[in-house]
């Protein structure tokens, strides 16, 4: 009898299970019954894109806008109809199908146009807000051809409808050759024809396995996978798709495989712009592609980048710099503005449009580090500040004793070291002789300024076609010093220039025996710093010597500079 109900008792308690199952079944299957007559639906009304129609609809300028959203520049693709590959074995080599594939779906010729696995990874990705994709050159195509880029459940379904439509209307090569013909590349290159004249002065046909691994690699972030444009991260990207080609036996074990040379990034076609501003322009871009707007995008939708760059300080900085004579003579300006890092001028030191970036440049900044153990004095004590002014500490630095752990928290609070930097990189910073650029030492004044190291930034908003805002940049800052930070700051500025400059602003040269010459200071709206460097056609430093080949006077030269821009600005 007691077994009886203990039967009976066990049927009772497994009822609402066996009801909850039943539940979650007909909702599951309520799921699929809706997904798949969604992606019937979808199938049916969801036209095939047409390359040739995509490739016309790229050809929009991207206007790069001052801060008040006046014009600056802008960004022009490649003039001229694009030329589409048409027969994809013919004319594209071997190593360039095969580095694609390596680069961004080695299963291309298997799979049905999406990847199971890589959806279910950019759905986590999309609902915990990490990096994650796992799209197939298919559903790249797809994203390519609507312009859709949004991160969403709705764009990743219509693109997995389409990209299973096209798998079934079209051939794998041809397939290939669509996404070839609409990829961007960077450098205004769109398709692989343009890419392979911009990257290499090729056709497709002719590209080697090494040079088939930069391009495929580029598609991924046009801007910052060139190795012209950032060499470590381009380096890395190259290394990664050489890397899946060997090992999916794409290339011979033992092929001699080097990162390539290229073109210069505005050699293959007319730039209609200034050195200063082509630089801003790139800087703001990479910070857009950093944001998921690749310049690919922002030409579909007719968007404008708007810079934190002010016009009447970049107007400034430009006149500033232009009297500095000598053929290889460089003076690059960089003015930040303290509190949210938003770069208010640029000049890079360079006239020519694509050439080196003088402004973002690690130098020996020699004597112009003075400042900072001075810093590190303050904050160890009234009792530790040295009894020196200006450019007498160089000397005073020899005899005064320094804690290098001070120093290296300092440094470090104020950008320019790492927190893990070892005891000799503090010895080289002291010497002078740890490469610091005029980006580096405007964000660590505008540090001693509010108190808050910013991470200094060129993009301030993205807007659409009809001015509206689809992005704007959120400063990032920390406290650099500890309890209230603004009033540390100020406690150590009044400390250190007890002086002030003339219109509240202090001003601190240095050099680096007869090679670099800095300027560097702050009021409260704006913190800049000069570096005045020489060098030959290849970039290779020198001493500074003016127009008639006479040493020059670097530091007065550089503070000149300073004191010319800073006057205009503050007016």
């Amino acid at each position: 009898m007691s077994g009886a109900a203990d039967e009976l008792g066990a049927g009772r308690a497994r009822r609402p299970w066996r009801k909850a199952r039943r539940i979650v079944l007909g909702v599951v299957g309520a799921v699929l019954l809706v997904g798949a007559v969604g992606f019937g639906i979808g199938y049916w009304i969801w036209p095939t894109p047409d390359p040739r129609a995509i490739a016309a609809e790229t050809n929009q300028s991207v206007a790069v806008l001052h801060s008040d959203r006046t014009e600056m520049t802008r960004i022009v693709p490649s003039s001229g109809d694009r030329t589409m590959v048409e027969d994809l074995r013919a004319e594209v080599s071997q190593p360039m199908r095969d580095a694609t594939l390596a680069a961004e779906d080695i299963s291309f010729y298997r799979n049905p146009g999406f990847d199971v696995a890589g959806i279910l990874r950019a759905m986590w990705a999309q609902a915990t807000g990490s990096a994650g994709g796992g799209s197939t050159i298919t559903q790249q195509y797809i994203k390519l051809a609507t312009g859709a880029d949004e991160h969403s459940y709705s764009r990743k379904f219509k693109e997995v409808v389409l990209a299973f439509k096209v798998t079934n209307e079209l051939s794998k090569d041809d397939i290939l050759k669509a996404y070839l013909n609409t990829a961007y590349y960077g450098r205004g290159a769109y398709g692989i024809h343009a890419a392979a004249e911009a990257y290499f002065g090729k056709l497709p046909r002719d590209l080697d396995p090494s040079q088939s691994a930069l391009l495929a690699g580029m598609v991924q972030r046009p801007t910052e996978n060139d190795p012209a444009y950032d060499p470590e991260q381009g380096r890395a990207r190259w290394e990664y798709v050489a890397g899946q080609m060997r090992r999916h036996g794409l290339v011979d074990a033992t092929a001699d495989m080097r990162l390539p040379e290229t073109r210069g990034r505005t050699e293959w076609k007319q730039e209609n712009t200034t050195g200063p501003a082509y630089h801003v322009r790139q800087l703001a871009l990479a910070e857009a592609e950093r944001a998921g707007f690749t310049e690919d995008l922002l030409q579909r939708n007719g968007a404008a980048l708007v810079t934190t760059v002010d016009a009447a300080a970049q107007r400034a900085a430009e006149e500033a710099v232009a009297d500095v004579g000598g053929p290889d003579l460089h003076a690059a300006l960089v003015s930040v503005e303290p509190g949210t890092g938003a770069v208010r001028a640029y000049h890079s030191g360079s006239d020519t449009i694509g050439g080196y970036d003088w402004a973002a440049a690690p130098q020996q900044p020699g004597t112009a580090v003075d400042p900072v153990v001075r810093v590190a004095q303050v904050r160890g004590g009234p009792s530790a500040v040295w009894p020196c002014d200006g450019r007498d500490c160089a000397e005073s630095a020899q005899v005064l004793p320094i804690d290098p752990d001070s120093v290296r928290d300092t440094a470090a609070r104020l950008g320019l070291l790492d927190d893990e930097t070892d005891r000799a990189e503090v010895a080289e910073l002291l010497r002078g002789e740890h490469p610091l650029s005029a980006t580096d030492f405007a964000t660590a004044y505008a540090t001693l300024v509010d108190g808050h190291r910013a991470r200094p930034h060129f993009l301030a908003a993205i807007v659409d076609r009809d001015g509206r805002e689809i992005f704007s940049t959120t400063p990032e800052s920390r406290p650099a010093f500890d309890g209230d930070a603004r009033r540390a700051a100020g406690d150590i500025t009044r400390t250190i220039w007890p002086k002030s400059y003339p219109r509240a602003a202090a001003l601190e040269s240095g050099r680096y025996y007869s090679m670099t010459a800095w300027a560097n200071g702050f009021t409260a709206r704006h913190a800049t710093s000069i570096v005045l460097s020489a060098a030959d056609a290849e970039n290779k430093p020198h001493p500074l010597v003016d127009a008639d080949g006479r040493p020059l006077a670097g530091e007065s030269t550089a503070e000149k500079i300073w004191e010319q821009f800073m006057i205009r600005v503050v007016e």
